[in-house]
């Protein structure tokens, strides 16, 4: 596994090891090869991993294929280099090289996965182990591509990593060769893990094509070794910037973005662009003046990062050399939806953290005798949405006739009586989503076009169009926010449809976007991002090595994330992005307090949040085939055949069995031959689809 790479960035390598663990010990190394005969009593180990996301490796750093440097310095006491020692990472076995004295190689390694260092001397074993980030800085100034002055200062912004108590930031500057530049003492630029930026100053490099590199490292002793051994783990990220003497004239700026939003008391960065006579261009964002036409409501800071104070509007101003250039700035405030458990169905399983809970007041639900009603409908019929004493769904038929879109319904809970529609949504496929909130029912449509209405009557507000031009995943809408899969992440404001943010990055396809107090959750393959709900930064990214299309729903519930990504359906801390284990559920699974309900295999399973043990299993008929839901202490689920049932949430036994009048379909979240089915629970009522027929129970006398 031996590769190619510059002397100069393994040194550097070797040096941020040295800076992770304070003190390097020993002594130089023999760069003849030759100093394998020193004493290897308490040898000096130090270790440096340094990995990049999967596919995002600075061109020409590491052989096609990998993503982590592994380099291992062995040195005697006398500070000879020891060149026999083996010498694994991961089990991978490093090679020595004379150029640098140290072992090194090429490994493959994934956010958040074990680091294994084994050094044998002779028979002596030095092992140590680690783990790396599950997260790496996101480097927000420069953009890749960006071309700096090296006459002036440079700002260099990132956020989204997830450090520890012993982590800190490095970073440096590498020509295309894999030469370090900057520092120029032979090392990375360590900082506090606090930090969130900082400053080049001017006349500190040299023109030409660079990659900047931006990461977090965190060192691990090694027991055994003599004093300064470790081994020292980093993740990286880095942007292509271009360097040059800019003596040029500048004939403008901008600023970028020049439509933005932000919350009180969240923040924004802002850049500035300068243009020169010789149409170049460079970042100017820290060279710059920046100012607020409303401090009252946004504040900017030199470097031009924003901070919402109240509502409104403003304008945030650059300057410098005589030029001007603004952003509009929109100050949104959230307006509060009801906590979960809820009584209204708002979104697909019920709530916006999609975790299938609803209530009915203190008694619990009444399982009735009958169906208080049941409605034949002219297509395949979606998840409802309960709320303002009507029942909304939509159907795979266009009632315009048309080949492709659906047909939206309102009915009156208490008879099931059409109140208005069906209303043609035109759009790709058979397909649309429903989300509720503030008095406000919203449909999102194939073709990638949200439309809001007045629940009461039918009658449409604002539209918007995403610029994906397609949609397949349910929106969700909360706390004054609607929220859209379209070729990525779209937040948009309930009052009047203005886009509010957008992050491309983080599409997640069929993953209708889960919604906690601090976070936004999208999933794909191998790919899960929480993001901030109210300006769209990334707050943690899980990347399992791989992409690709489809995904499914993923469950906030009891501080946990729970994504179906199989083979391994995975729970990640919701907070922290970290994986705390595996669960199996075909269907979206359901949350009470303490107990998940998980169907798989046409096993329903209830396991204790705390303990994990399985508390019960219920197969039905043997034709189990629907999400569950919980309503209180009850556990509502279906059958393919028609047949409703209701489970003591505690024990799994059954409390009530009815027929919803025709087959149940399944959720079928991988295709748009009809709008994603659901049951769904509120206003004292079970709503379940069952093909083209609609039935409801009341369960509050």
């Amino acid at each position: 596994m031996m590769r190619s790479l510059a002397p100069m960035r393994l040194m550097a390598f070797a040096m941020l090891g040295c800076l992770a663990l304070s003190a390097c010990g020993g002594g130089g190394g023999d760069s003849g090869g030759g100093g394998g005969g020193g004493s290897t009593s308490q040898p000096t180990i130090v270790a440096t991993i340094v990995s990049f996301p999967t596919g995002a490796t600075p061109p020409g750093f590491l052989p096609n294929g990998f993503n982590t440097d592994a380099g291992v310095k062995v040195t005697a006491q006398d500070g000879s280099a020891i060149t026999t020692a083996v010498v694994t990472v991961n089990g991978a076995t490093l090679s020595y090289s004379s150029t640098v004295a140290e072992f090194i190689g090429a490994i493959n390694l994934a956010p958040g996965a074990a680091v294994a260092v084994s050094v044998n001397i002779g028979g002596a074993v030095y092992n140590a182990s680690g783990k790396q980030f599950s997260t790496y800085p996101t480097i927000l100034t420069p953009a890749s591509g960006s071309t700096w002055s090296i006459r002036s200062d440079n700002l260099v912004s990132w956020s989204g990593a997830v450090p520890d108590s012993n982590s800190r930031y490095a970073l440096g500057m590498f020509d295309t060769s894999g030469n370090l530049t900057y520092p120029t003492n032979g090392s990375f630029l360590a900082l506090p893990a606090s930090d969130s930026s900082a400053t080049i100053p001017a006349n500190s490099m040299t023109a030409g094509d660079r990659f900047l590199l931006v990461g977090i490292v965190d060192a691990t002793v090694l027991a055994g070794a003599a004093q300064g051994s470790g081994v020292v783990i980093g993740g990286f990220h880095y942007a292509a910037v271009k360097l040059q003497d800019a003596s040029q004239t500048l004939t403008g700026i901008a600023v970028a973005p020049r439509i933005v939003t932000v919350a009180p008391g969240r923040s924004v960065q802002l850049t500035a662009q300068g243009t020169y006579a010789d149409g170049s261009t460079q970042d100017v964002t820290a060279q710059a003046t920046w100012t607020s036409s409303d401090p009252t409501k946004v504040t900017v800071t030199t470097s031009g990062a924003i901070t919402g104070v109240v509502g409104g509007d403003a304008t945030v101003s650059a300057a410098l050399g005589g030029f001007s250039a603004s952003a509009s700035v929109h100050i949104f405030v959230p307006n509060p939806s009801p906590t979960p458990p809820l009584s209204q169905s708002v979104a697909y399983q019920i709530d916006y953290a999609h975790a299938g809970r609803a209530t009915m007041g203190s008694s619990g639900p009444t399982l009735p005798p009958t169906a208080t009603w049941s409605t034949t409908l002219n297509g395949l019929i979606s998840y409802p949405i309960i709320a303002g004493g009507l029942v909304f769904v939509t159907t795979s038929i266009n009632s315009s006739g048309a080949m492709y879109g659906t047909s939206l319904y309102a009915l009156d809970e208490t008879t099931g009586s059409i109140k208005w529609g069906p209303v043609s949504l035109p759009g790709n496929y058979a397909w649309s989503g429903l989300t509720y909130d503030h008095g406000t029912l919203f449909a999102l449509t194939g073709d990638g076009v949200l439309h809001a209405f007045d629940p009461a009557t039918g009658t449409p507000g604002w539209s918007v169009a995403f610029p994906g031009s397609s949609a397949t995943a349910p929106p969700t809408a909360v706390n004054g926010v609607v929220y859209a899969e379209s070729n990525g992440l779209v937040a948009v404001d309930e009052s009047n449809g203005g886009i509010l943010w957008s992050a491309n990055g983080a599409g997640g396809d069929i993953s209708s976007p889960t919604v906690s107090a601090d976070g936004v959750f999208v999933s794909h393959p191998c790919q899960v991002f929480k993001l901030d709900p109210l300006v769209g930064t990334t707050l943690w990214h899980y990347d399992g090595g791989c992409v690709g299309g489809g995904g499914k729903t993923s469950v906030y519930a009891n501080n946990q994330l729970f994504v179906r990504d199989p083979p391994n359906d995975q729970i990640f801390d919701a907070a922290t992005g970290n994986q705390l284990g595996t669960f199996q559920s075909g269907p979206v699974p359901a949350f009470s307090s303490s107990t998940g309900f998980f169907l798989a295999n046409g096993t329903l399973s209830a396991i204790d949040q705390s303990t994990h043990n399985v508390l019960w299993t219920f197969a039905g008929d043997g034709s189990l085939i629907s999400a569950p839901i919980v309503i209180d202490s009850a556990v509502i689920i279906g059958s393919s055949t028609g047949t409703v049932y209701a489970l003591n949430g505690s024990s799994g036994s059954v409390l009530w069995s009815a027929s919803a009048g025709a087959g149940i379909n399944g959720p079928d979240e991988q295709n748009l031959s009809q709008p994603l089915t659901g049951f769904g629970a509120g206003e004292g009522y079970l709503v379940v689809p069952a093909g083209n027929v609609l039935t409801a129970w009341r369960l509050v006398p």
